[in-house]
């Protein structure tokens, strides 16, 4: 009488759950199936074990694993709720859970604390991009101003100059023009000001130094100023003094862009360093735990989740970071898919194989192909 070994002995164990499986999911099952295997459990209980037995058990046992595909007895064990719980989840209420189930609430509580990271992260380079694109925008306004006033003053000066040595005064119309078009620029300073502090709190947080405060006008300017209303006659006005608004302006103007230069200078390169490394990373490891809850999602239906599972979803997940890291290199990707990096950063982590592939052929192109053997013409033998 044969014996039954150790392999034999866990096929019989393994045998029941395997049945029940099939018995489950497969239409018409053949009911010799069931009879073979009952009939070699009994056999190992009551030690009649035989060849015989054991060709009918492994005959019919392969035919169960056939008909099961893809589920095989890997995945039917990692689907068996044995893992028991932390001693927090346990304390909250939580009971036993099978390896698919662990698997997919840790990557979908992965999922939520990448998007609570990309969400600030995205939200803080989104918000500094705007302020600074804002600044730059006030700027190009601000020049445009200041290069009309530029204008008039040479004008006015030089009118001014001819009417001095005739004993003349410049006209009171082109002194208020002056302060108007001074006081217009110092506006738009005052917001660009603003908006340089606003960005230096926000991407650098601190305050921006003193530099960017507009200049006190002076004592002779402040008196002509509120002394000499717009419209009144030339003679009242001070003559000596008309020219303190333009000097003011252009003084701030010149300090205001090296202050905000600095301030934009600072934020950018806090930015970059968020735009074009972490936020890439983030994007593509993101992409890859998507691909990864969709994978478990689909091996739970089909029964196919196996115990090598979450080693090979983890090497998914790193390979996504790094992809979408990569990727960021080829910067001919975005105009040829027209499309934002960020965007083919998630996708490079979505479809890695793809993305390797690409890496494959780009080596294939540098290696380039094999050196032929060259074939030399044969000679007679001497005689």
């Amino acid at each position: 009488m044969a014996r039954c070994t150790e392999s034999d002995q866990a096929a019989l164990q393994e045998a029941g759950p395997l049945l029940r499986f099939a018995a489950e999911r497969v239409k018409n099952l053949d009911p010799d199936l069931a009879l073979y295997i009952a009939q070699a459990q009994e056999a190992a209980e009551s030690d009649q074990w035989t060849p015989q037995i054991s060709l009918q058990f492994w005959q019919s046992f392969a035919k169960l694993c056939d008909l099961i595909l893809p589920a095989t007895l890997d995945s039917l064990a990692a689907a068996r709720e044995t893992i028991e719980p932390s001693r927090l989840r346990k304390f909250l209420g939580a009971g036993t859970e099978s390896l698919g189930e662990r698997s997919s609430r840790r990557y979908l509580t992965t999922m939520i604390v990448l998007i609570l990271l990309i969400l600030p992260i995205q939200l803080y380079v989104w918000t500094c991009t705007n302020l600074s694109k804002k600044i730059d925008d006030l700027f190009v306004q601000e020049r445009a101003k200041l290069s009309t006033l530029q204008q008039d003053y040479i004008r006015i000066d030089s009118d001014a100059r001819i009417d001095a040595a005739k004993g003349g005064k410049p006209p009171t119309w082109a002194v208020d023009k002056i302060r108007v078009s001074s006081r217009s620029v110092q506006d738009n300073l005052d917001q660009i000001e603003t908006e340089a502090h606003i960005l230096a709190r926000i991407s650098l947080l601190k305050t921006p130094p003193l530099p960017l405060e507009s200049p006190a006008p002076s004592a002779t300017a402040a008196v002509s100023a509120s002394s000499t209303p717009p419209g009144k006659d030339s003679e009242d006005a001070n003559p000596s003094n008309w020219t303190a608004p333009y000097l003011d302006v252009d003084k701030r103007s010149s300090e205001m862009q090296t202050a905000v230069l600095k301030i934009q200078e600072e934020a950018n390169l806090i930015v970059g360093v968020f735009g074009a490394y972490i936020l890439p990373v983030l994007f593509g490891m993101i992409g890859a735990v998507a691909y990864v809850i969709r994978t478990i999602s689909d091996q739970i239906k089909t029964s196919t989740f196996a115990m090598n599972s979450p080693t090979r979803h983890f090497m998914r997940a790193g390979l996504g970071a790094m992809a979408g890291l990569v990727v960021g290199l080829f910067t001919d990707l975005s105009s040829t898919l027209s499309l934002s990096p960020l965007a083919i950063a998630f996708l490079a982590g979505y479809g890695v194989e793809a993305v390797f592939s690409m890496f494959d052929g780009i080596v294939e192109k540098f290696k380039g192909s094999p050196p032929q053997a060259v074939n030399y013409p044969t000679t007679g033998s001497p005689a």
